[in-house]
């Protein structure tokens, strides 16, 4: 079936993304039109950047928590724009929050979409003017990170670095043999985002480890067909893995599936062990400077001493939720929704098997964990409800101030939040078995007696039939092509099934290997801070954006449409979800700019200065 053709309404809206991108330059000049002074957490980071400027390398304020990546960014930026045009000789704050904006309107989307284009296998042949996707533009105005980049704080470098960690790991996957400047391109950039901030050793040793394990594991093995613990675990030790897409996996299949990977690392651990051996590497120089330091922080160590906080791991899922409802939304349309109730263009044609509420036993399982989390390890950090200028302040006056019951109350909402943001991950169609290998209805399968002779004496009759042929023929007659032997249906059947596993054993779709990977580097990130802050979700969010399938846009593409209104309108359904993110990220970004720079207030004990809400 012919696919749909790309609208002009698509093709304009690609070309019109990189230009989305001056919202940021024009958000930084408001900020140092009405903010010109170095604010809140600027007060360190500006002067110890001025200090780096003037070569004074020694000089350190033991306020500042992470290590020196900003400032040492900040010095190559503005060591390069010195030497092509002579400024700037001095760097106030106004040039170095041009440097987090050059950050984000510039490296971070080129890298991001070249992540994207890896992570989804996709080759990107588009002209440059509409190179990047739309998916990276909204990544760069997701709104915590839109908001700093108008200010100079760490968060956007150390996201980059992230990335730039993970194109090289790619990289090394991507290279037969693992070449060695791939290697050594990991190694840099992930040491690089330790010196940008502390939390990245979880991404790049932890989340692109455990990533990098997972494909080595699945090279060296087949699927698994069965589906008790036992035999998974006797499956894994003949390498066979355990690791379904998420789109059809329950509570039990995660657990499952990291027995099954444990199993199958136990049968290979010299090749497992040799394809992390970079990210421990990272791990063990991580190591080193804990020891060395004393602590994971720098400077005031006795307000970031780490200690678990699990409801951190609560928390991200609202979070999740109220940033990216509008790519959610449609989707969770299809699983609520009975088929007869959606609209034709927003029928994602999901299979009934994909279309599943949490299931009772989750419902026992994981919201008693969520109400002990809430009792027992609800930690209020001193800052949190002692500065009123940021929003985190104002939600916890919600859940603890106004009654004591909505803290539980809440956890409902942390449970839906966080099965529609798991669920998401599992919004793909895996493209149906080769059309060759459809069985007729009326194909019966042959007798015994109807077998076809073996290979050789069926041969051997043919070359007798030729031979006499010849010499009773005419010259121009020729003998006629003997016919091919037919396939029965019981092994056009068992061909596939076994295309079909292998189909799914190898479809680029998120499984459930990943989200454990991706879960166990967001616990580990989060539950060591007892402050809770948006800033420290946005690497987690950033990779679940990344991750999201693309696949489900597959089912408008395959159907004709009879003009062309009903064309637009199929991608108008495509590119829908897309342009209310983007809608949402504008307004949310505008309204909070504006509360920034416009409702700023004063504080009794500091008459004369203003205090702004931010993130």
């Amino acid at each position: 079936m012919s696919l749909v053709s790309e609208s002009d309404l698509s093709r304009a809206a690609r070309y019109a993304v990189p230009f989305a991108l001056i919202l940021i330059p024009v958000w930084r000049t408001k900020v140092n039109t009405e903010v010109p002074e170095p604010y809140l957490d600027e007060v360190f980071h500006v002067p110890q950047a001025q200090a780096y400027w003037a070569h004074k390398w020694t000089q350190w304020d033991p306020k500042l928590t992470t290590p020196p990546g900003l400032y040492l960014w900040s010095y190559g930026l503005c060591a390069l724009l010195l030497a092509l045009r002579g400024s700037p000789t001095k760097l106030g704050t106004e040039a170095l929050r041009t440097t987090n904006a050059v950050t984000n309107g510039v490296f971070l989307p080129w890298r991001l979409q070249n992540l994207s284009d890896a992570i989804h296998k996709a080759r990107n042949e588009r002209p440059l003017g509409a190179w990047l996707s739309h998916t990276v533009l909204n990544i760069c105005l997701f709104p915590p990170l839109f908001f700093f980049s108008g200010l100079y704080y760490t968060d956007i470098l150390a996201l980059l670095a992230v990335i730039e960690a993970y194109n090289w790991d790619l990289k090394r996957s991507s290279t037969k043999g693992s070449s060695v400047f791939a290697t050594l391109g990991f190694l840099l950039f992930g040491l690089a985002a330790l010196v940008c901030r502390q939390t990245n050793i979880f991404w790049v040793s932890v989340f692109l480890g455990g990533l990098q394990g997972v494909r080595i594991i699945r090279q060296v093995s087949k699927a698994c067909g069965a589906s008790s613990l036992p035999a998974i675990v006797q499956g894994g030790l003949r390498n066979e893995i355990y690791d379904p897409p998420v789109s059809e996996a329950s509570l039990q299949d995660y657990f499952k599936t990291a027995v099954s990977f444990a199993a199958v690392a136990v049968r290979n651990p010299i090749s497992m062990i040799t394809s992390v051996l970079p990210h421990l590497i990272i791990l063990g120089a991580f190591g080193a400077f804990v020891l060395w330091n004393g602590s994971v922080v720098l400077g005031h160590k006795e307000y970031h001493t780490a200690e678990i906080h699990l409801a951190q791991m609560l928390y991200i899922w609202p979070y999740f939720a109220f940033f990216s409802w509008p790519i959610l939304i449609a989707p969770l349309l299809n699983i609520i929704l009975p088929k007869q109730f959606l609209p034709k263009y927003v029928d994602y044609g999901l299979p009934e098997k994909q279309k599943k509420l949490p299931s009772l036993f989750a419902v026992l399982v994981i919201v008693p964990a969520m109400l002990a989390i809430v009792h027992f390890n609800t930690i209020v950090h001193p800052f949190t409800l002692a500065d009123n200028r940021h929003y985190v302040f104002y939600a916890f006056r919600i859940l603890l101030r106004i009654h004591p019951a909505i803290k539980y109350v809440a956890v409902l909402v942390y449970f839906l939040c966080g099965w529609a943001v798991i669920s998401a991950l599992g919004f793909s169609v895996l493209p149906p078995p080769p059309r060759l290998l459809q069985i007729p209805s009326n194909m019966k399968p042959t007798s015994s007696t109807d077998q076809p002779q073996p290979a050789v004496e069926q041969r051997g009759k043919e070359l007798k039939r030729n031979v006499k042929s010849r010499k009773t023929a005419t010259k121009k007659e020729s003998p006629k092509p003997s016919q091919p032997n037919p396939i029965t249906p019981e092994v056009l059947a068992r061909v596939q099934q076994s295309l079909i596993q292998r189909q799914k054993h190898q479809a680029d779709v998120p499984r459930v290997s990943f989200v454990l990977v991706w879960l166990a580097a967001t616990t580990l990130s989060l539950v060591t801070a007892p402050l809770v802050e948006p800033r420290y979700f946005i690497i987690p969010w950033v990779i679940w954006r990344l991750h999201l399938p693309t696949s489900v846009l597959a089912a408008f593409r395959q159907r004709r449409p009879r003009d062309d209104e009903e064309r637009t309108r199929a991608d108008l359904a495509m590119n829908a979800p897309r342009f209310l993110e983007t809608l949402w990220f504008v307004i949310v970004n505008m309204v909070t700019g504006y509360v920034f720079l416009y409702k700023g207030f004063e504080w009794p004990q500091e008459p004369g200065n203003v205090q702004r809400f931010m993130w």
